[in-house]
């Protein structure tokens, strides 16, 4: 998914993976399997995901300076054949951040060089393939 911050921000859109906040209650693997079918339509259940593969911690920092926003990403391997993309799922959020959907290989990532995020991801999608 390729995403952009707010204006405000300063900092330049970037492509990322399915995935979302924890809700209140959830162990990552079920917030994942939630963003999930909520992101692509794709219904899976918890075993579906397996173990955590990888967490990743970092922040953005904000052009000002002055701000930053942390996160953790926690990922999963799921390898799939084909499915129909559902974006009925999509937040008002979603529909305003995402600029557009496409399917990369790991070759084409090194090859084509998008920001993506978090960094590392392309390291790890090549570890998992």
């Amino acid at each position: 998914m390729h995403t952009h911050f707010e204006a405000h921000t300063g900092l330049a859109p970037r492509w990322i993976t399915p995935g979302g906040g924890i809700d209140a209650g959830e162990t990552p693997v079920v917030a994942a399997v939630r963003e999930l079918a909520e992101e692509t339509g794709l219904v899976v259940d918890v075993a579906a995901l397996g173990d955590l593969v990888e967490s990743v911690s970092g922040y953005w920092d904000w052009p000002d300076g002055q701000r930053f926003h942390s996160y953790v990403d926690h990922f999963f391997h799921l390898a799939v054949t084909d499915f129909e993309l559902d974006t009925s799922g999509w937040t008002e959020s979603e529909h305003h951040d995402v600029i557009d959907l496409r399917w990369w290989t790991t070759a084409e990532l090194r090859a084509e060089a998008p920001v993506v995020g978090p960094p590392g991801l392309i390291d790890l999608l090549e570890r998992l393939a």
